[in-house]
């Protein structure tokens, strides 16, 4: 407590001999030059849920922030990832994307895994802006809402609906490119992305949680388990937080996606998309239980001429493949839980919907979002869905969308980053409601604006 009063006391100091001639003695000197240089503040809030201090005295979110102002060299690890042909080893090209995003971020036991500030190897980098709202990053580990899990998609046993939080983050080269579009914090700036995307080498990870319990999941036994502050339920997200309270609960780890700007993958878009699932069976195997994660698969494109198994497997006791498919490959080892994957048996991970995939989803990332993540979420006046799967208007979801270039024509792309165009979404929506009036951005040019966070595994939900 003294030595806070001390450093308040010295600001005060500061603020008051601004402009008059006082005379420090060399020991104030030496303090007053280190207080006003510190940066108490940084560019972005941290998180923006959370128990006031009063009732919490554990570990915080720290937003990494601090972005490369010069484009970084490539990694030597992601020169060496990137020597591994994906389509004839991509399990060894999975795996080594796996150890990428895990070195340096798990050796210091599971509750300490992931807070990047304390990463010995190399730098990884958060998306400013996503503390906002109802979905908004929670104050323990930075985790975001992102979706409900509808009964039966993570097993046979789930018999109610639960709820995926999680938390993703960029290597250098994708932290250079967040930096410029948010080098001015009251001005971001998409469109550099459309000109540029992110560079080769970019290396994206992100660690999803589940609210389910391993009575639920039984994949989940000898669970990786967090600390959240969660809500009890996944709704209602009206009226929040009055209607739908938050809580320190315990989550789970369930799933890990990852992407990576491959050039060999320049002509299906640009990036190279692999998912994980955690399989506590493995627990013997491995002594840090975050090697029990297995992939799932990779997808490097959208097959946009496949329109077989359209009904998918959304309830799985096995994990079905699609042998039409020419762009996604799927794990066929017993290590692998049933999985439902997506659209067409496309690649999706336990908490994704059913009816989309990885690359379907992320090729929807755009400023402003004037097309929804997946088709099933657009329906007509009547109330009917607007598109039959499989049929042409469906199909607009899975083509091979190139790296920077919008989903429509007539909004600004993010290169594949939903975080990112959610960013900027969410800063535009608390402008809005500081200045107490709307843009025309959230009205373009006719259409509806779609919701980006909070539609991971979710059923159709409308425009925000």
């Amino acid at each position: 407590m003294k030595k806070y009063i001390s450093f308040v006391a010295l600001a005060f100091t500061l603020l008051f001999v601004l402009g008059r001639n006082v005379t420090l003695m060399p020991a104030q000197q030496k303090a007053a030059h280190a207080v006003a240089g510190t940066k108490l503040l940084p560019a972005f809030p941290d998180f923006g849920n959370m128990l006031p201090p009063s009732d919490y005295n554990g570990r915080t979110f720290k937003l990494s922030q601090d972005y490369p102002r010069v484009k970084p060299a490539m990694d030597p690890a992601v020169q060496k990832i990137l020597q591994i042909d994906y389509t004839k080893n991509w399990k060894k090209y999975a795996l080594a994307v796996r150890d990428y995003v895990f070195q340096g971020n798990i050796e210091r036991g599971v509750t300490d895994s992931f807070y990047l500030e304390e990463n010995p190897v190399r730098r990884w980098y958060h998306v400013p802006w996503q503390h906002y709202g109802p979905f908004g990053r929670e104050g323990i580990h930075g985790l975001t809402k992102e979706g409900p899990e509808q009964p039966q998609t993570l097993a046979p046993t789930q018999t109610q609906e639960w709820q995926t939080y999680a938390v993703g983050f960029y290597n250098a080269p994708g932290g250079w490119m967040i930096g410029r579009v948010w080098a001015d914090p009251n001005n971001p700036r998409p469109d550099i992305m459309q000109k540029e995307g992110f560079p080769i080498g970019t290396v994206v990870g992100k660690v999803l949680f589940t609210t389910a319990p391993p009575s639920q999941v039984p994949y989940l036994s000898a669970p990786i388990e967090w600390l959240a502050y969660t809500t009890k339920s996944f709704k209602p997200i009206s009226n929040y937080p009055k209607d739908n309270p938050r809580s320190i609960t315990t989550v789970r780890f369930i799933q890990m996606d990852i992407m990576v700007r491959d050039p060999r993958a320049a002509k299906t878009g640009g990036w190279v998309f692999g998912t994980f699932v955690y399989n506590g069976a493995l627990a013997g195997q491995n002594t840090n239980p975050w090697y029990n994660t297995v992939p799932v698969g990779l997808q490097w494109g959208n097959d946009p001429g496949v329109t077989s198994h359209a009904g998918g497997n959304p309830a799985p006791t096995k994990t079905e493949i699609n042998p039409d498919l020419k762009e996604t490959v799927i794990n066929t080892s017993d290590d692998l839980p049933p999985m439902h994957l997506g659209f067409g048996l496309r690649l999706n991970g336990p908490v994704d919907n059913t009816m989309s995939s990885c690359m379907s989803c992320h090729s929807t990332a755009e400023f402003p979002a004037v097309s929804a993540l997946a088709p099933g979420f657009v329906f007509k006046p009547d109330g009917t869905p607007a598109f039959q799967p499989g049929s042409p208007g469906w199909m607009r979801w899975f083509r091979n969308v190139q790296c920077a270039t919008p989903f429509d024509k007539e909004a600004t792309s993010t290169d594949y980053s939903l975080q990112l165009a959610g960013s900027v979404q969410n800063f535009m929506s608390a402008k809005a409601a500081q200045v107490g009036g709307l843009y025309h951005v959230q009205y373009w040019k006719g259409k509806p604006v779609w919701m980006i966070y909070g539609e991971r595994g979710a059923t159709p939900s409308g425009t925000q």
